[in-house]
């Protein structure tokens, strides 16, 4: 079923990848039109609208952890439109990258590779920093379909009503809390067949899918635990401290709407699922998890962590093919001018013009990671500036030097 869901938003993203790449453009567009004029902050947000509409796109061909990037992007966009990012160019600087491999993502997964969310990762935060906020753990991008039905193996519920059952459910509830708290922030639980027991009990006794669910999987996840298959980790108690937490709200009043206990249930299944996804250690309980969930899709071997990692290394082609074009226009007109010059002569604080624009130049490659080409503009910037203010002699060598330099950043683009 994985694999067929898969198949089917690879195929539905086809549909609508010309569509965020042309959204994305526009919004690389507005961040370029930022940067040459800050005053004017309706840019950021019009690039702002533009990355909610990447967003709602992407959520709606269900690839949410690229939808989660573009979701940050838009906040730093605004954050930048109200003055409130830490560093307005870093901040700048940070879009327009994400604006570059979002597309390279993209089209990893249209070629028909898997989604591995944990490579996002690293630009997530990097974006979320921009704005001031914290980081997220790799853990906040596992997700796992919680909406698979419960296989034949879990334990039927006990066919009392609820008033029968309530004694047995308090009591169970009481010695599952009491073996937790026999559990110290640091070190393995003193109690961990309690713990396993009392969640057996618990699941015997829950009838709603959503809580029998949450109660399968801390029972299983108990019993490896029991077993040694599972390490006592500070991240697995502070999972079983939401299960207990989520047990009170579903057993506190057994006339709540399933929906309200779901909602309620589904973040503590989901950080167990994610620490037995990460073990690899061969146990049944952890295997029949492994099996129901299939989880073996959300733990990608490091060969294809190294190849999703790799798209995001790469550059996006046509991207730069069109931002080449760009700035190689912007080079032709400072060349033309320097070659005006050298054959006329005449003032040399008319180039001045040049020199700004040399400035504003170096901004492009600078945001999509070309350092080389970033710091030879900026250097001849610097030499333009002082040769128009008088402070460097206006010789010849000297403006066939940053010609030449400037024809090296040219070639340096097409390669």
């Amino acid at each position: 079923m994985s694999a067929l869901r898969d198949a089917m938003s690879h195929a539905v993203l086809g549909w609508v990848k010309p569509e965020l790449d042309e959204t994305l453009r526009q919004a690389r567009n507005e961040i370029e039109a930022f940067v040459e004029d800050p005053a004017d902050t309706s840019r950021m947000r019009f690039c702002a609208g533009y990355l909610h509409q990447v967003q709602g796109t992407l959520r709606m061909v269900e690839l949410y952890a690229p939808a989660m990037v573009a979701e940050e992007m838009e906040l730093l966009a605004e954050a930048v439109q109200q003055g409130a990012a830490n560093d307005r160019d870093e901040a700048c600087a940070t879009l327009m990258r994400g604006t570059v491999l979002l597309p390279d993502y993209l089209e990893r997964l249209q070629n028909g590779h898997r989604d591995i969310p944990i490579v996002l990762l690293p630009l997530l935060n990097d974006i979320r920093a921009a704005r001031g906020a914290a980081g997220l753990n790799e853990s906040v991008l596992f997700a796992p379909d919680l909406s698979q039905p419960l296989p034949e193996q879990v334990p039927e519920a006990s066919p009392l009503p609820w008033t029968q059952r309530r004694d047995r459910v308090a009591t169970a509830q009481a010695r599952f809390e009491q073996a937790l708290s026999a559990w110290p922030e640091q070190g393995a639980p003193a109690e961990s067949s309690a713990l396993a027991a009392a969640a057996a009990e618990l699941l015997q006794n829950a009838h709603h899918d959503t809580t029998r669910r949450m109660l399968w999987v801390s029972s299983s996840a108990a019993d490896a635990l029991r077993d040694g298959a599972l390490a006592p980790t500070e991240a697995l108690r502070s999972a079983f401290l939401g299960i207990a937490r989520a047990m009170r709200q579903a057993h506190e009043d057994e006339t709540t709407p399933a929906v309200a206990r779901g909602v309620a249930s589904k973040e503590p299944t989901r950080q167990l699922l994610y620490l037995v996804a990460r073990a690899r250690v061969p146990h049944p309980a952890l295997d029949a998890l492994r099996e129901a969930f299939d989880l073996d899709t959300h733990a990608p071997s490091e060969a294809e962590l190294d190849h999703a990692r790799g798209s995001l290394a790469g550059r996006n082609r046509d991207l730069l093919n069109t931002v080449g074009s760009v700035v190689k226009e912007e080079l032709l007109r400072v060349k033309d001018a320097l070659d005006l010059h050298l054959r006329t002569g005449g003032d040399v604080a008319a180039l001045q013009p040049q020199a700004a624009e040399l400035a504003s130049v170096a901004d492009t490659p600078g945001m999509l990671g070309l350092g080389v080409a970033r710091d030879v503009v900026l250097q001849q910037r610097d030499a333009l500036e002082g040769i128009a203010r008088g402070e460097l002699p206006a010789s010849e060598s000297a403006l066939l030097d940053i010609a030449g330099a400037l024809l090296y950043v040219d070639a340096s683009l097409d390669d």
